[in-house]
């Protein structure tokens, strides 16, 4: 928790110091992975750059501020898919301002992208699964790190559940050309042609965590660290669960 602010904590709830750690934005920021339909194409790529776009172009240089989707293959792509990616064009930019966390995604395609971002639906008051439309040169913020450490706080009073339930923040999908959701034909983001999924890692990324064996400490991310701290769920685990 953040000890500048002053919380009313009831009397007799234990409580335990987890610090806030920024070592997280010193190298990679995200990973992002591209997806046709339910299939992951390529290669996952770490993002170290604060401005990275995604376009549907062919550009073979090796820049770490781009990722061309025209240089993904697919060998079972289909007519779909094909027509989608000629309309990606520029694509979308995104921003990461490392110095309080927020993410902002712009449309930079003629065509308009899709995201679904839990934490930016909460920040707009809309349904969690909510698939928000982003029209040629409109722009969004997709996550606050501010409000994500609010609910964290929050969160990490109501027990194992609530705080593992944040996890979800951490990922935002994001489809090209085609929406999916509630207005749309296609009810799930495993059915749009084109789309990516952005893994940040600062608020969590358990599967990233840094394990130093020669002095076996680990370096959790702060939600991590949370959960680690926290009695276990009281709910059995199950193959449903």
């Amino acid at each position: 928790m953040d000890t500048s602010q002053k919380f009313d904590i009831p009397p007799g709830v234990p409580t335990c110091l987890v610090p806030f750690d920024k070592g997280w934005d010193e190298q990679f920021w995200a990973t992002i992975s591209y997806y046709e339909l339910n299939t992951r194409v390529g290669e996952q790529v770490k993002v170290s750059s604060s401005t990275i776009t995604i376009d549907g172009f062919t550009d073979p240089c090796i820049n770490g501020s781009k990722i061309s989707l025209g240089l993904f293959s697919n060998v079972n792509r289909n007519a779909t898919i094909e027509n989608t990616r000629r309309h990606i064009g520029n694509g979308v930019k995104l921003t990461y301002v490392r110095s309080n966390g927020a993410l902002f995604a712009q449309c930079e395609s003629d065509s308009a992208i899709f995201v679904q971002s839990r934490n930016c639906n909460y920040i707009n008051g809309f349904h969690p699964t909510t698939v928000v439309k982003i029209a040629n040169k409109c722009s969004l913020k997709i996550f606050d790190m501010e409000i994500f450490r609010t609910l964290l706080e929050d969160c990490s009073r109501r027990g194992f559940d609530a705080s593992f339930d944040l996890q979800k923040m951490t990922f935002i999908r994001m489809s090209f050309v085609k929406g999916w959701g509630a207005e749309y034909q296609r009810q799930d983001v495993t059915s749009t042609p084109c789309w990516i999924e952005i893994h940040l890692h600062a608020p969590l990324a358990v599967s990233f965590r840094k394990i130093h064996l020669s002095s076996n400490i680990e370096k959790f991310q702060w939600l991590d660290r949370v959960l680690f701290t926290m009695s276990p769920t009281p709910r059995p685990i199950s193959s449903i669960s």
